[in-house]
C-alpha cells in the first residue's frame, strides 16, 4: 500500500484539515459528551476519506471488467 496516495488525496487532506476546526470548536465547549461526539464524527469523516482513497483500485478493476 502506497502512503503517496493518502497524503496527496485532496479528501483525506480536507478530512485532516478540518482537525483545526474541531479543535477550535470544543476548545469553547464545556467537557461533556459532545464533546466526544463533535471529535466522533471528525474521526468517522476522516476514516471514509481514507477508505475511500483505498478503494480506488479496486473501482478502478470494476470498471474494467464492465
Amino acid at each position: 500500500m502506497q502512503i503517496g496516495k493518502f497524503v496527496t488525496s485532496p479528501s483525506v487532506i480536507g478530512a485532516a484539515i478540518g482537525a483545526v476546526g474541531v479543535a477550535k470548536k470544543s476548545a469553547s465547549m464545556r467537557k461533556d459528551w459532545r464533546r466526544y461526539l463533535i471529535w466522533g464524527t471528525w474521526l468517522a469523516g476522516l476514516i471514509i476519506a481514507i477508505a475511500g482513497v483505498a478503494m480506488q483500485d479496486q473501482d478502478r478493476e470494476f470498471e474494467s471488467t464492465q
